[in-house]
């Protein structure tokens, strides 16, 4: 849309108008020809307004805008900015600069070399890589491939399948759901419950309500695994403040929570706090004699 658009509208307006009082068109067709003409000349300059804030977006395919998203069907480059609307990319997408937006749903790849702030949901299947932090008000979900050099902050859920790495702390408010193979370059945190499935690395500690690593799910499996290596090392400590139930993992520092259960193939060089109750498999392997504690010593 453009100021010739606006023109065009306003011109056909005024023409209807003269044609309604010379009595050349009756009155139901003046009516709905009018509602058509008013809808594409306030479309007409909401698209103008958008254009003069929005982001210079180079696209080799097709590019269509509304009132609620810009979808984009091929490579796009995205200079960055503040879009008040879903940006959608289907294809090879490059977002230059900081970049805010209400969600940011794409598939394919998408890398963005600036900050990415998402007042909705952040939904990826491909390649995802971001050079900044990443932010978004609701959830946030990954299939496929997923880097963050920066920080994490989602205040939904986190889901990831396939890998995912994130250089700084990762931060998801609801929960996270992570499976596949994940690193963790500080801090996993969460007011929620985190679950890990699949092979992980956390560079710091897990902070969380309740923790779920479910490591090999079967019996056969965790018996003819029994002397590999563990699947998640966490080389800070874990801290829940409920439940702790853990199997195929190896933890440097030490794990703590109000019941604590330790599956098969797992191993603390720390200590083991418990305020309630601890469950531990034969396999398990503790440098240090568990302790029972009160809930106020396991507080983040």
């Amino acid at each position: 849309m453009s100021q010739n658009d606006i023109r065009m509208y306003k011109e056909l307006l005024d023409l209807l108008e003269k044609r309604k009082e010379e009595g050349e068109i009756d009155k139901a067709s003046y009516e709905e020809l009018k509602e058509r003409y008013t809808e594409k000349l306030s479309s007409a300059r909401q698209e103008l307004e958008f254009r003069k804030d929005a982001p210079d977006i180079k696209v080799s395919g097709a590019k269509t805008f509304t009132q609620d998203s810009i979808t984009i069907s091929g490579a796009a480059t995205i200079s960055g900015g503040k879009v008040a609307r879903d940006i959608r990319i289907s294809g090879s997408g490059k977002i230059s600069g900081d970049i805010e937006c209400e969600a940011l749903r794409c598939s394919g790849s998408v890398k963005a070399y600036g900050n990415v702030l998402a007042h909705g949901e952040v939904k990826c299947s491909g390649s995802f890589r971001c050079e900044k932090n990443l932010h978004t008000d609701e959830n946030a979900s990954f299939s496929g491939s997923a880097r963050v050099s920066g920080e994490t902050v989602i205040q939904g859920h986190l889901s990831v399948t396939g890998s995912y790495k994130s250089e700084k702390n990762t931060q998801a408010i609801r929960g996270a759901t992570l499976t596949g193979s994940s690193t963790i370059g500080a801090n996993l945190l969460s007011e929620n419950t985190i679950k890990i499935g699949g092979k992980a690395r956390i560079e710091k500690n897990i902070l969380c309500d309740s923790v779920l690593i479910e490591g090999r799910r079967t019996v056969f499996e965790s018996w003819f695994f029994r002397k590999a290596k563990k699947i998640v090392t966490v080389y800070g400590s874990i801290v829940a403040q409920n439940e702790v139930d853990v199997q195929d993992v190896k933890v440097f520092k030490n794990i703590k929570g109000r019941v604590v259960k330790l599956g098969p193939n797992t191993l603390v060089e720390g200590r083991v706090y418990y305020v309630e109750d601890l469950f531990m498999a034969d396999s398990v392997k503790l440098m240090k004699d568990p302790k029972k504690v009160s809930q106020e010593e396991i507080k983040l």
